[in-house]
């Protein structure tokens, strides 16, 4: 009778799911803020269950998209025809629940799945009519993502790297906490989060980095409500630590978005000078400030990004300018991997021209000697090593001050060797 119960239950919410993946692809914006909203709506009904298997099972559909779909288009292995509509949508997040061991094959009795099929899509095997395709062809549907953005990529960096880098985005990247030195140690944290019996260890790279061995819900805790942490990756610390920001320096944060690197930076300054922080969507800064209180972080000073010129500290000029840019984000796709799927080619070009506008209209503010940094999540040139050149060739008073760990000119972290998400660093000194 339980067994009955637990089968009946896990297809009600495959139901809810198939509703819910047909909406995460209509809506433009990301599956996170899509899902929050929903659980929001339904806070009453879905419980924390609910919400982990909701949410594994439609970013394991964006994950695994194309793969998933080529299993459907193939037949093989169903004890039906595919069905259509609502129904095909339930198929499709019992496949993508399967993929993320949320369900096992005891489950498929209903779904129209045999067997077998279960144990090819744990082996990453595609269907046996994709044997004849071309080579960058089942490389998309493999490791699903999209077919131009799988040759750009193969063009570039070659047919193994390019598969390592997808292979790579195919895993979900383990939670990174960044732990709030105004607050705590890493090691008081790490004993806290043990307490709760949440396995933790300390990042390799960055020294307030803390990672979990396994996904629980840390933000109901009252370690987070304390301001103890913050969720943030690896590699978005490590830039914040290459701008070695001192106590006393004046900081813009020009793109500050939610406040990730504003906070970090205001620990390393120890709450001491100012960081103004601003975003060209200005609803962001309303998050920031909540954040702000709960990390007791008092030197950060939210602006409207249009009355930048009014403020005495930006006409004498900022110590440090952080332009962390709005990117395509190719380098953050395993975390977020609908992304992939709402790229567009053309965004490159556009994003660029974007780009460098931020760049241009902060330099002014930048004082004599002060440092620039100009950072992406993108993997792809033209936003980062293109665009920086470009703004050197046309600022001669701008000086590229190498980032990189062993010297190099730019700082950049590649996923399949630095297991974090994809960034790029840029360092200029106004000479």
């Amino acid at each position: 009778m339980a067994d009955e119960r637990e089968s009946r239950r896990i297809r009600a919410q495959l139901r809810v799911a198939a509703g819910l993946w047909s909406g995460a692809q209509k809506e433009s914006i990301p599956a996170d803020r899509f899902l929050s909203r929903y659980f929001f709506h339904h806070r009453k009904k879905t419980g924390a269950r609910d919400r982990r298997f909701l949410s594994e099972t439609i970013f394991g559909a964006f994950r695994h998209k194309s793969f998933l779909e080529a299993w459907l288009e193939s037949g093989r292995g169903f004890a039906q025809p595919s069905p259509e509509g609502a129904e095909r949508d339930v198929l499709f997040c019992s496949l993508a629940a399967a993929k993320e061991h949320l369900i096992g094959k005891e489950f498929f009795d209903g779904t129209g799945l045999l067997e077998g099929v279960y144990e090819a899509l744990q082996d990453q095997i595609l269907p046996e009519g994709c044997a004849g395709l071309p080579e960058d062809e089942k490389h998309a549907l493999l490791y699903s993502f999209p077919l131009w953005l799988v040759k750009r990529w193969r063009e570039r960096y070659g047919a193994e790297k390019a598969e390592k880098l997808c292979s790579c985005f195919l895993s979900r990247p383990r939670p990174i906490l960044r732990t709030n030195t105004l607050k705590t140690t890493r090691e008081k944290l790490i004993g806290a989060l043990c307490r709760m019996g949440v396995k933790a260890e300390a990042a390799p790279r960055s020294p307030f980095g803390v990672i979990l061995r396994e996904r629980r819900n840390v933000l109901d805790s009252p370690a987070f409500r304390d301001g103890w942490f913050e969720l943030q990756d690896e590699g978005s610390q490590l830039v914040c630590l290459k701008m070695d920001a001192k106590p006393g320096e004046t900081v813009w944060d020009v793109c500050a978005g939610g406040g990730g690197k504003s906070l970090m930076l205001a620990a390393m300054m120890e709450n001491k000078g100012r960081i103004v922080a601003t975003d060209l969507r200005g609803y962001k800064l309303d998050e920031l400030k909540k954040r702000a209180k709960r990390a007791g972080a008092f030197n950060i000073f939210p602006v409207n990004l249009d009355r930048m010129s009014e403020l005495a500290v930006a006409r004498k000029g900022f110590d440090r300018i952080l332009v962390d840019a709005p990117c395509s984000g190719t380098g953050t796709m395993g975390r977020n991997p609908d992304a992939k799927w709402r790229i567009d080619e053309t965004w490159f070009a556009r994003l660029h021209e974007e780009q460098a506008g931020i760049l241009e209209k902060a330099l002014p503010y930048l004082k004599k000697n002060g440092k620039l940094y100009y950072a992406t999540c993108s993997l792809e040139p033209v936003e980062n090593e293109t665009l920086v050149e470009e703004v050197l060739a046309k600022h001669p008073e701008l000086r590229c001050v190498p980032c990189g760990d062993a010297g190099e000119r730019f700082f950049a972290l590649w996923p399949p060797e630095s297991g974090t998400d994809g960034f790029f660093l840029a360092t200029m000194e106004k000479t």
